[in-house]
């Protein structure tokens, strides 16, 4: 084994090194791989999601532009929701920022009860119960009309801001003031499917990729928490989808 491979299997995502949190300092980024899988459905192969995304990573040269550690997988075993807030909580105390790779959507919703009391700016074709119903403010983009007629409900009571596919990649949407600190979760499947094939959900007519990158990369706002979800990697054989995933993390990181 040459002295390049070595390093390459020791490093983790975007060239980290793996490691602990304890081995974490203020400030760095702590990447954890969630290989949840969807219930059902044929769009399978979410838990395929965080060492795809280390793979495509590691074969594109790409670095972070802030320092960290790859913590590594969770073991999925019993209460792993639990664990997951648990590190969460203790990673924000400790000023270490969670990358959470998933997985499926169960994983955003663990990152976001840990922590119950942050803003979240959201990029997803369908807003979740339990996201308009924060007693934080809500920032929704890319939403489709799929809508549920209670969720639209609560969003327009709530006053929750929120923006269409369209609107963003037409330069119509209106992004009001940023949250000083927000919790960014991305769903991968808020991208058109012809865009990205590897998403776990249907979305036709939804956001380009580079619209994605454009408006997350200026926002302005220090995330205290990212999450990436609906990834089907199996569904890419191309692999656009995971640099899609990369290019998003590595804009919001560039203010984060």
């Amino acid at each position: 084994m040459t002295k390049a491979q070595g390093r390459l299997k020791m490093a983790g995502y975007a060239n980290l090194p793996l490691g602990e949190i304890s081995q974490c300092e203020v400030g760095n980024v702590g990447v954890l791989g969630v290989p949840s899988e969807v219930d059902s459905g044929l769009r399978s192969s979410a838990s395929l999601a965080p060492d795809a995304l280390r793979k495509m990573s590691k074969q594109l040269g790409i670095d972070l532009p802030v320092h960290g550690r790859d913590l590594g997988n969770l073991d999925l075993s019993g209460d792993w929701p639990e664990v997951l807030m648990q590190l969460v909580t203790q990673m924000v105390s400790c000023r270490v920022m969670p990358v959470v790779l998933g997985g499926a959507i169960d994983v955003a919703s663990a990152v976001l009860r840990a922590l119950p009391d942050l803003p979240v700016v959201a990029a997803l074709p369908l807003a979740r119960r339990d996201l308009v119903q924060r007693p934080a403010d809500t920032i929704l983009l890319g939403l489709n009309g799929g809508q549920p007629a209670d969720i639209w409900d609560q969003i327009i009571q709530r006053k929750i801001h929120w923006s269409t596919a369209r609107q963003l990649d037409e330069g119509r949407a209106n992004i009001l003031e940023m949250p000083e600190h927000a919790v960014l979760w991305i769903d991968i499947s808020v991208i058109d499917l012809g865009h990205a094939a590897g998403a776990i959900g249907l979305n036709p007519g939804g956001m380009k990729p580079e619209t994605l990158v454009s408006i997350i990369g200026a926002m302005s706002c220090d995330w205290q928490a990212i999450v990436i979800t609906g990834l089907a990697p199996a569904c890419d054989t191309r692999g656009v989808s995971e640099l899609a995933s990369i290019e998003v993390l590595n804009a919001a990181l560039r203010h984060g």
